[in-house]
């Protein structure tokens, strides 16, 4: 199976005249135009943007910070990603590591431990352990996700256990999951989109 995708540089061109057009002003509207300036082949100018969009997301994580704990995480995993995207280190390892805590203590207290209950729970904390290259423990808790299976479960495993072949079905899925939603490079508000897994694959096989 080919594991390059081809970007429709055409509709990508469009979507940035669109945002230009009426101007940038949401988190998902600088999300959007990051990942267009990325496949454009403009990627430390899409760091900026990124900033921007984790920068322009705090005022919907506060409005959750009460209301909805889960979203409120969830978004905080969303931002983290940005920051993650933006090549500012640092500030994604402190993020996710304050975010496995939360999640933790979520799956501990919220859910009592219930992973039926907690799937969604368990699945963004194998993220987190992903993203802290704590390979052995994103396993552990992508093995508890009994729905699906996390795709940092597949790289998690293809990294700890040195197995080339594993990353490269992880990545096959991943390539099968964008042409099946029909994705756009510019999706945007995922914790990690199925673009961002597609290229960690791809780093990974370099």
């Amino acid at each position: 199976m080919a594991r390059q995708l081809q970007v429709n540089e055409k509709q990508i061109l469009q979507k940035i005249n669109f945002l230009d057009s009426v101007g940038p002003q949401s988190w998902s509207d600088y999300e959007a135009y990051a990942r267009c300036l990325f496949y454009l082949g403009e990627a430390e100018k899409a760091k900026a943007y990124f900033l921007e969009a984790a920068k322009r997301i705090v005022n919907l994580i506060a409005v959750f910070e009460r209301k909805n704990r889960k979203e409120f995480v969830r978004l905080k995993l969303v931002q983290a990603n940005y920051y993650r995207l933006a090549g500012e280190k640092r500030q994604s390892v402190k993020q996710y590591a304050e975010l496995r805590d939360l999640y933790l203590n979520m799956f501990e207290t919220d859910y009592e431990g219930d992973q039926d209950r907690a799937i969604g729970i368990l699945n963004n904390l194998s993220y987190c352990h992903f993203f802290l290259e704590d390979y052995e423990k994103s396993i552990r808790f992508g093995k508890m996700v009994s729905e699906w299976e996390p795709i940092s479960l597949g790289y998690s495993e293809g990294i700890f256990l040195q197995d080339k072949k594993r990353i490269e079905s992880t990545l096959d899925d991943v390539i099968k999951e964008i042409k099946r939603e029909k994705s756009v490079p510019y999706d945007t508000g995922a914790e990690v989109s199925l673009w961002d897994w597609y290229e960690i694959g791809r780093e990974l096989l370099e």
